[in-house]
């Protein structure tokens, strides 16, 4: 996998899947993010068995592939790196090479097919209820 994107489009997107990495857990890899180049989108998952999240970043897609990598170490580096765009690239063991300006770090990665994936949900029929009722159900 090799992908290229802003400093800014990255940490927002990893800001936003973080909320459901879990902080403890026996499963080392719900303390990943997969980080997903396999269509014409990049998107970042997270998941901890109850809560999933999943969002689509911008970015060019050099050469399509998923890695999981683990979610501390993966924002703490991209947060230290300068504004400028920001290389990843995974070989095929998944050791990911992070790479923006003369910066470079590797770390290891994990095979993106043992991450629990979240539920594909299909919304083919919508719900309408007025807002009272809404704000009835949340209280």
């Amino acid at each position: 996998m090799k992908i290229i994107c802003s400093k800014a489009d990255l940490i927002k997107a990893v800001g936003i899947v973080s909320k459901a990495v879990p902080t403890r857990t026996t499963m080392p890899i719900l303390e990943c993010i997969l980080i997903d180049a396999q269509a014409s989108s990049i998107k970042l998952t997270a998941n901890d068995m109850e809560l999933g999240i999943e969002t689509i970043m911008q970015g060019t897609i050099a050469e399509k592939g998923m890695a999981a990598l683990d979610a501390k170490l993966f924002s703490d580096i991209i947060r230290k790196l300068p504004d400028s765009d920001i290389t990843l690239e995974t070989d095929a063991n998944y050791q990911a090479t992070i790479t923006c300006g003369k910066t470079i770090f590797r770390i290891p990665g994990k095979d993106g097919e043992d991450f629990s994936r979240i539920p594909l949900i299909e919304k083919n029929v919508p719900i309408v209820i007025s807002q009272f009722t809404l704000k009835d159900l949340i209280r």
